[in-house]
């Protein structure tokens, strides 16, 4: 049994030793940043729906560029400070701008999908026939986000600087 331990154990070596340098050179250098960018949401009409989705879905067509530019932009200087040249895109994710954003996403409308006016009830407190009343008003509203955030994360292939 001693003998054949000697014969495994060589194989197993030397395809353990070969296998180092192909493993350090299947290790690719990668730059990741993070890129935002705001675009204010203008409609012409304030008050017409179909106006405020057009410039909210205009807002959210120009902050994503915005946003891989700036990502590209701080990963060149992230791989600038650690010797690096930043090259091909290798993955691209859009990340949530942040935990405390607004209280609804900018595509979906507070009164439904692409719906920024509504009505809405308010209670105004009235007195008849010397009784305080509570009286419900309705009166139609448009809300819309004032601004779009757009959130890129970008990972680049990085080698180093020759």
């Amino acid at each position: 049994m001693s003998p054949r331990r000697p014969l495994v154990v060589v194989p197993l070596a030397l395809l353990a030793i070969g296998a180092a340098p192909a493993a350090a050179e299947a290790q690719e250098r990668t730059v990741t940043a993070i890129g935002t960018a705001t675009v204010r949401v203008r409609p012409a009409d304030r008050h017409d729906n179909a106006s405020i989705r057009k410039a909210v879905r205009g807002a959210v067509r120009r902050a994503l560029p915005r946003a891989v530019v700036a990502a590209r932009r701080d990963a060149t200087v992230l791989a600038a400070g650690t010797g690096l040249v930043v090259g091909d895109v290798v993955a691209v994710a859009e990340t949530a701008p942040s935990p405390f954003g607004g209280f609804y996403e900018e595509t979906s409308g507070p009164f439904g999908p692409g719906r920024y006016c509504g009505r809405i009830g308010v209670s105004v407190v009235r007195r008849v026939d010397g009784r305080r009343r509570r009286v419900v008003r309705r009166r139609r509203v448009c809300q819309f986000p004032t601004q779009v955030v757009s959130s890129v994360s970008v990972t680049y292939a990085a080698t180093p600087k020759q």
